[in-house]
């Protein structure tokens, strides 16, 4: 209530630590930068028992690596962030097409995002919920002038007729809240990831292909919005290298029967193996049972300083039930 914000995730009880560490996508990203991108100091416990704070001024080399390079080198016990003068106010829910339109929906969506201003975060989503028929959600939120925004956001409400259109003014906070039941804490998940940073022919008819619903398993097919404050940080500037990213492309499965995992897991990863083809790196926050040669490719130009980091602060390799750097 103050009239400031930072970049959080888009799942209100998403954890701050895990979130920075790794990147930091949310809703406000291409308007301040990831949310390691808006850190001030990170206080940190190291593996050989030893609290620094990491900062601009003060260890600066593990500053550059505790933004984007995960929990290789110690345990955040606290963050400090900048914040931005924001109105609580933003212009924000979904616009629903049938199934049928996913193509027209994507096609739009994709040449729409390439010239949208920063305020403008706008995510493509293909949602099967248990047993219901997929349907296709642009979710809006726009954090700017609310007026500002009306104009901004009535072309996609007007380049076909959809099935409902939720987006109205909100809270930003309740935004936030918007995808929690759909993401509950209990349930079981499976997710792959991968950035896109042109899309080339055939990813449309990849991710339709192999697309389908399954009456036991929430499916959800995403392209998440990057680009603008993202983009503008040089790859080198932080461990988080992949600045030229368009869009996160993320394919999750959810289902409650635990008895069902290996079922709905195989899913993923089979219709994951045909879109993958399209992507070129993948967020670490959204990492399952990478191979070593696959880690070290995805942090690119920045892995040998990473390791270097490793082998100062992390010698023993302590910390790698992780996206690991090895030492």
């Amino acid at each position: 209530f103050f009239g400031l914000a930072t970049t959080a995730g888009t799942v209100s009880h998403t954890g701050a630590a895990g979130l920075t560490l790794g990147g930091g996508f949310g809703r406000l990203g291409r308007r301040f930068g990831l949310s390691c991108d808006n850190l001030v100091s990170v206080d940190v416990v190291t593996a050989g028992g030893k609290f620094l704070r990491a900062s601009k001024d003060e260890n600066q080399d593990l500053f550059w690596g505790l933004r984007g390079g995960g929990g290789n080198f110690g345990i955040a016990t606290g963050f400090e962030y900048r914040l931005h003068a924001m109105g609580p106010m933003i212009l924000g829910g979904p616009i629903i097409f049938p199934f049928s339109q996913a193509r027209q929906v994507l096609e739009f969506f994709v040449e729409f995002a390439a010239t949208a201003p920063d305020e403008l975060n706008m995510d493509c989503a293909i949602v099967a919920p248990p047993g219901a028929k997929p349907m296709v959600v642009l979710e809006i939120c726009y954090s700017g002038d609310l007026a500002t925004g009306e104009k901004v956001i009535a072309p996609i409400r007007n380049f076909s007729k959809p099935l409902a259109d939720q987006v109205k003014a909100m809270p930003y906070v309740d935004m936030q809240t918007a995808g929690d039941a759909a993401n509950a804490p209990g349930r079981n998940y499976y997710v792959k990831s991968g950035f896109v940073e042109r899309v080339e022919p055939g990813l449309f008819e990849a991710m339709l292909a192999g697309y389908s619903a399954d009456p036991g398993r929430a499916t959800v097919l995403v392209l998440q919005q990057l680009g603008g404050a993202i983009s503008r940080v040089r790859p080198e500037a932080a461990a988080f290298p992949h600045r030229g990213a368009k869009f996160d492309l993320l394919v999750l499965g959810g289902w409650d029967d635990p008895s069902q995992t290996e079922r709905h897991s195989a899913w993923v990863k089979s219709f994951w193996s045909g879109v993958e083809p399209y992507t070129r790196g993948f967020y670490f926050n959204t990492s399952i049972g990478d191979s070593q040669e696959k880690i070290r490719t995805n942090f690119g130009a920045n892995y040998p300083r990473l390791k270097k980091l490793k082998r100062r602060y992390d010698p023993g390799n302590l910390f790698r039930l992780n996206a690991n750097v090895q030492p």
